[in-house]
């Protein structure tokens, strides 16, 4: 392949495909996927196909950028089921997903929720009651104690994370 030409001008894709399926299959095991190999793999030719698009001669060698884009695709997708399975919990029975933050609706008031939240700062506790009992979002608890969002997110985070450990 010449340098200075992208890979359009030189391959049709179909060529691009045939010559890299061994990088995209590679990747597999270079990223240690154990599970869900088909939708991998399409994160992977969908990057092969950025490459393919994106390409400037210029700028550098063709199967470099590939290697990069392919990686990156499939990095993502890791990225993306990882951040699913940390929001969510599955239930033993029907293996379904429920959401972590529907699943502390059992909370509903502040009686059944005395033996938790003395585990929590006062701040925390705020959190707990205003979101749990009162349906609270953030900025609306925010207002309501004169702080900023982004402190109440901290006060969810610290009262979430002690809970976590409670519960377990």
């Amino acid at each position: 392949m010449n340098n200075n030409q992208s890979a359009r001008q030189q391959y049709s894709f179909d060529e691009i495909y045939q010559q890299y399926t061994p990088l995209v299959q590679g990747m597999l095991k270079r990223l240690h996927i154990h599970s869900n190999h088909e939708d991998f793999l399409q994160a992977g030719y969908v990057g092969l196909w950025l490459a393919y698009q994106h390409h400037d001669g210029e700028r550098g060698p063709f199967p470099a950028y590939a290697f990069l884009r392919v990686r990156g695709e499939m990095l993502a997708m890791l990225r993306k089921d990882a951040n699913y399975y940390d929001r969510h919990s599955f239930s033993s029975n029907d293996q379904e997903p429920v959401d972590m933050a529907m699943s502390e609706s059992w909370m509903s008031d502040v009686d059944t929720l005395a033996p938790y939240l003395n585990k929590l700062s006062d701040r925390e506790q705020r959190w707990v009651i205003e979101h749990a009992v009162h349906d609270q979002a953030p900025r609306m608890i925010a207002a309501k104690y004169n702080v900023s969002v982004e402190t109440v997110k901290g006060w969810r985070k610290g009262a979430l994370a002690k809970l976590r450990k409670y519960v377990k």
